[in-house]
C-alpha cells in the first residue's frame, strides 16, 4: 500500500522549484514501482513544454500534433498509451527520444496537473506496467496528491514573484536613495566648484561619480581653471576622506630631485642623503595622491609610476625591500596628453592607466555666466579676509570683466577681483576704473562704431556675431541711450520723451549702465 501521507508531508515542505519536482518524481517512482516519472512544464511564453532527462534538455511546441504532449495540453484529458498505440507516434523525434528511456513492454501515461481541470499548469508522465498507470487514473487518492504538488509548486512561483517584486522594488528604492545622495554632493560641491552653469553643472556630477569609485582620474583644463579645488572635491566626497590628501607639482620640482620626492631615499643613496627620506607616495597612503601637470614628469620616472600602480608596491631611491602601499592617484594637466603620447613624450601605457576617469575642467570664457557668482564669491572672501565691507561690482565694471577672454582662466578673476577690492573704499562698490588698464578695455565684437557698422548691423550692433544674447540686449540699450542723449545734447528730459519712458526712469538706468 503506497504511503501518500508521507509523500504528501515530504513535497509540503519544499521551497525551491527544482527540488521540489526532482523529489516528487523520486518518490512516486520508488512508491508506485515505474521506471520514469518526468514533470513538464510550459515555458513563460507559454509556447513550449520542457522537461530534462540527464544530460539532454527536450522541448515540444504546445500546438504541434505529432506528439501526444500536445494533445493532453490543449484537450485536459489524460492518455494511455500501449506498446502498440505507441508505433503512432513516431514522426516527432524528441519524442522518440525520451521514450527510448522507458522499458521493453512499457506503457506510458500523459496526465495534466492538476487533474480534472480545464487550465492546466504543467504535464505528468509516467513510464510503467500498464495495470500501474491505469489504475491511477480512478485513483481519488492519487489525483488529491497531484494537486498537492501542483498547488506547491504555484506556491513556489507566487512567492518568486513575490520576492522579485521587492527585489525591484528594493533596487528602484536604493537607486533613488542614491540618486539623491548624489544630487546632495553635488549641491554641497557648488559652495567650491562654483557656477550654475550647464558645464559646470555637469562636471560636478562627474566628480561625485568619480569619488565614489576607486579608479584612477585624470583632470584635464587650462592652467587657472582650479584642477587642484576639483582633486580635493573628489578626495573629500569619497570613502578616504579624512586620511591624507598629498598635493605636488611635477612642474615645479627638478627632475634629478622628482623621484627622491616621490619614492623617498635611504640613507647615503645620493650625495646629500644624510638620512632615511619617506617619499610622498608613503604618505599619502590610505588617502589620495595628486600629481600636478602629471604631463612634465620625466620619462624615466614614468616608467617607475606605472609600476607602483599595477603592483601597489615601491623601493625607495637606495632601497632593497618593496614597501607596500595603498593610495588613489588623481592626477591634473594642462597639456593635451593624447598628443604627449603620439609624440612619444608620454608612456601610452601610462597614459590609458591615469586616464580611467577622465574629468575637463571647462575654461572661464566657456562659462562666463558664472562670472558674477564668482564675483560675489571673491570679494566675499576678501571682506572676511581685510574684514572691510566691499558692498559689491557696479554694473560696468562687471560688463568690462564679461568682455575680457581670461587667459588666466578664474586664477586671474580672481586676482582682478582682489586687486580691484584693494583700491575700492570700504562700503563702496567696484568701479570699471578700479581694475586700472588690468584688464584690456577692447572693444567687443558685438558691438561696433557707425563707422564699422555692415549691412546685418543696427545701432552699433553686429548682430550677425552675436553668441550671447543677454550681453547684446544690453549693449543694445546702452548704445540707443548713449545716442539718443548725444541726439539731443545730453538732455535727459528730451531723451526720455523720445523714448517713450519716464524722466526717472531713464536716470535710474543711466545711472545703473554708467551713461555720462
Amino acid at each position: 500500500m503506497v504511503d501518500w501521507l508521507s509523500i504528501a508531508a515530504s513535497i509540503s515542505t519544499m521551497r525551491e522549484k527544482g527540488q521540489l519536482t526532482a523529489t516528487f518524481s523520486q518518490q512516486v517512482e520508488a512508491a508506485l514501482g515505474v521506471s520514469h516519472v518526468w514533470v513538464m512544464f510550459p515555458c513563460e511564453q507559454g509556447r513550449k513544454l520542457c522537461v530534462q532527462e540527464n544530460e539532454s534538455r527536450y522541448q515540444w511546441e504546445v500546438d504541434d500534433f505529432t506528439h501526444p504532449f500536445a494533445h493532453v495540453f490543449q484537450s485536459a484529458s489524460a492518455m494511455l498509451l500501449d506498446p502498440s498505440k505507441l508505433n503512432y507516434w513516431l514522426e516527432n523525434r524528441a519524442f522518440v527520444d525520451l521514450m527510448s528511456h522507458r522499458s521493453r513492454g512499457e506503457s506510458v501515461l500523459v496526465m495534466p496537473l492538476p487533474p480534472g481541470v480545464k487550465r492546466i499548469n504543467a504535464l505528468l508522465v509516467m513510464t510503467g506496467p500498464a495495470t500501474i498507470l491505469s489504475s491511477l487514473l480512478a485513483d481519488p487518492q492519487w489525483a488529491r496528491i497531484c494537486e498537492i504538488f501542483i498547488n506547491q509548486c504555484q506556491m513556489i512561483t507566487d512567492l518568486g514573484d513575490e520576492h522579485r517584486q521587492i527585489y525591484a522594488l528594493s533596487s528602484s528604492i536604493a537607486a533613488i536613495r542614491r540618486d539623491e545622495k548624489q544630487r546632495e554632493k553635488a549641491f554641497e560641491l557648488k559652495r567650491v566648484l562654483i557656477g550654475e552653469s550647464q558645464p559646470m553643472e555637469e562636471m560636478r556630477n562627474k566628480v561625485v561619480t568619480a569619488a565614489q569609485s576607486s579608479l584612477n582620474v585624470l583632470i584635464c583644463g587650462e592652467t587657472g581653471t582650479g584642477k587642484e579645488l576639483v582633486a580635493r572635491a573628489v578626495h573629500e566626497l569619497s570613502d578616504r576622506k579624512g586620511k591624507p590628501f598629498v598635493a605636488i607639482n611635477c612642474a615645479a620640482i627638478p627632475e634629478n630631485l622628482l623621484e627622491s620626492e616621490l619614492f623617498g631615499h635611504q640613507k647615503g643613496a645620493f650625495s646629500g642623503a644624510d638620512r632615511n627620506k619617506t617619499g610622498l607616495i608613503a604618505d599619502a597612503d590610505g588617502g589620495t595622491l595628486f600629481l600636478d601637470e602629471i604631463g612634465d614628469m620625466p620619462l624615466t620616472l614614468q616608467a617607475k609610476l606605472l609600476r607602483v600602480l599595477e603592483s601597489r608596491s615601491y623601493r625607495p631611491v637606495g632601497g632593497s625591500k618593496e614597501v607596500r602601499v595603498d593610495f588613489r592617484l588623481v592626477a591634473a594637466t594642462h597639456v593635451a596628453m593624447q598628443q604627449k603620447t603620439e609624440n612619444d613624450e608620454f608612456r601610452r601605457d601610462l597614459f590609458y592607466r591615469l586616464n580611467q576617469f577622465p574629468i575637463l575642467v571647462p575654461a572661464l570664457v566657456e562659462r562666463k555666466d558664472d562670472i558674477p557668482e564668482l564675483c560675489r564669491h571673491f570679494i566675499h572672501t576678501y571682506n572676511e579676509m581685510a574684514n572691510v565691507d566691499i558692498v559689491g561690482m557696479r554694473y560696468a565694471a562687471l560688463d568690462l570683466l564679461n568682455r575680457h577672454d581670461f587667459p588666466g582662466n578664474v586664477r586671474e578673476l580672481r586676482n582682478l577681483v582682489e586687486y580691484a577690492c584693494a583700491l575700492t573704499a570700504n562700503g563702496e562698490e567696484i568701479s570699471a576704473d578700479s581694475f586700472s588698464g588690468r584688464v584690456f578695455q577692447q572693444r567687443s565684437p558685438i558691438l561696433a562704431s557707425n563707422d564699422d557698422v555692415e549691412t546685418d548691423s543696427y545701432i552699433g550692433v553686429d548682430i550677425t556675431n552675436i553668441d550671447d544674447l543677454k550681453l547684446a540686449v544690453q549693449h543694445f540699450e546702452i548704445s540707443i541711450i548713449r545716442s539718443r542723449l548725444t541726439s539731443f545734447d545730453g538732455d535727459r528730459t528730451k531723451a526720455a520723451e523720445s523714448l517713450g519712458l519716464p524722466k526717472r526712469t531713464l536716470a535710474h538706468k543711466c545711472l545703473k549702465m554708467e551713461i555720462s
